[in-house]
């Protein structure tokens, strides 16, 4: 137990700035005011619907007023809170199969909660050592799941579009420093947008960006990647990165990583794995064969906040040399002492574009500590076995084409009728026991099982096939 020393500080405090600093018993009663509503959201995790009503518009603007300056009651507060819950997705549910589903972890959240009270500034290392060194140590150890050896290092960020944005940058200061006018970034259709995005916001133009060619199976053609290179750099441009992908959004497609490689290898290219949602598969056996060759990436996505549940803003950049990170993000104020900072802890400040943070490892480090890795995997391995019988199931419909074997836990489909995949999609959403999301290839439409919630069943699955089967039979 940490005990601070005793100060007269409260009798200075005005009344007003006393009602900031509640007492140990009014601390006591917020605190299980705010645990009772959680309490009551995971009581109800395993058999809550997958999506909520219409937001009401006398609700939305109530929740948009702006505070009073006398304030009002938890006990309202929350009621608000709740009823603006009712809306939307409700990622906690086995049945939110749409988009990357994110299940929520009640102890992650506690880790949350306690980061946040904490507050303890992790920017500068010597400002927070100790939480510094719990930051290292997950990325370490997620660098480790993917040999990347003793030079790798990476930043705890956002999510994946933060990482796809650091990546980016690191890589263009690695390979062309200042002058990258005429740099280009080899991607596929399939490609995470959040890569166009983050090249736009490096400085990049469209036109650097370059669109290769893909296989049947939607995967990057390494010929294609090779000739595209070959006129690049005909044409006087410099190719500098190739983007992979272990698990697409669309349809959980896993490029062909060590082609890629060896292309990027014998080109002088960096190469960037998007494994945002895919990577902690990485842990599971049938994973790591899959995802094989992405320990040659220069650099990898990967979000937490999926592959491993933890809350929303959770995702890191790992890359295979620390020093690239450096000299992409290094930078000090006159006003950050050397006496404040040396504790011999890389400042995680030097490694992306934020100083100020917050303290996110704690919501990866406490759960992992507490539960074990291996709980994770075994989540992991249960979406594996559950894609595998979904797509088992939708090859024996009529009416249906699965021309994609799920790599790892998107199954993807579509109908011989789009009209009628358009209908499905709109009866199985109404009915709100699953949540389906669609997606275009090919100018197709075409739905998706996104299966990544450690609450999904197959009852979740078989419940929405045989919706599809009724509505493909009239």
């Amino acid at each position: 137990m940490i005990v601070y020393a005793k100060t007269s500080i409260r009798a200075t405090l005005t009344p007003m700035s006393r009602n900031l600093e509640p007492g140990h018993q009014e601390r006591a009663e917020l605190a299980e005011s705010v645990l009772g509503v959680l309490q009551d959201w995971f009581d109800r995790a395993d058999t809550m619907a997958a999506s909520g009503v219409e937001l009401d518009d006398d609700l939305a603007a109530r929740l948009m007023a702006p505070p009073t300056d006398d304030g009002r009651s938890l006990d309202t507060i929350l009621a608000d809170v709740e009823k603006a819950g009712h809306s939307g997705v409700f990622h906690p549910s086995g049945g939110h199969l749409s988009y990357i589903p994110n299940a929520g972890l009640y102890t992650a959240a506690l880790a949350e909660f306690l980061a946040a009270g904490l507050n303890r500034y992790t920017g500068v290392s010597g400002a927070a050592p100790g939480m510094s060194a719990i930051e290292h140590g997950m990325v370490r150890w997620m660098a480790s799941l993917f040999d990347m050896g003793e030079s790798a290092s990476g930043v705890i960020v956002s999510g994946g579009s933060m990482a796809n944005l650091t990546g980016v940058v690191a890589a263009r200061t690695a390979t062309l420093g200042d002058e990258f006018t005429k740099g280009v970034i080899y991607v596929t259709h399939h490609t995470h947008h959040s890569l166009e995005k983050a090249a736009r916001i490096a400085g990049f133009r469209k036109e650097q960006i370059r669109e290769v060619g893909i296989d049947h199976d939607l995967r990057m053609d390494p010929d294609a990647l090779s000739a595209a290179i070959a006129e690049d750099r005909g044409a006087g441009r410099d190719p500098f990165l190739v983007v992979g992908s272990a698990g697409t959004t669309d349809t959980g497609t896993v490029d062909p990583l060590p082609a890629l490689a060896g292309i990027a290898a014998n080109e002088g290219l960096w190469l960037h794995v998007d494994a945002a949602y895919g990577g902690f598969f990485q842990l599971t056996k049938r994973g790591h064969a899959v995802l094989s060759g992405i320990e040659q990436a220069d650099s990898i996505a990967i979000d937490p906040h999926k592959g491993l549940s933890v809350p929303f803003g959770v995702g890191a950049l790992l890359v295979r040399d620390e020093s690239h990170l450096i000299d992409a993000n290094q930078g000090r104020g006159a006003y950050l002492r050397e006496e404040d900072h040396d504790s011999g802890i890389r400042d995680i400040a030097s490694l992306g574009p934020e100083l100020s943070r917050p303290f996110r490892a704690m919501q990866m480090w406490l759960p992992l500590h507490l539960h074990g890795v291996g709980p994770f995997r075994e989540a992991l391995d249960t979406s594996l076995d559950l894609a595998e019988h979904a797509h088992q199931r939708l090859l024996g419909v009529d009416g249906l084409e699965v021309p994609w074997k799920p790599d790892l836990s998107v199954v993807a489909f579509r109908f011989e009728d789009d009209t009628l995949g358009r209908l499905a999609l709109e009866t199985i959403n109404r009915e709100r026991v699953v949540h389906l999301s669609p997606t275009t290839i090919a100018e197709r439409f075409v739905l998706r099982f996104a299966i990544l919630n450690r609450r999904t069943t197959r009852d979740h699955l078989d419940h929405a096939i045989d919706m599809i089967e009724k509505t493909l039979v009239g």
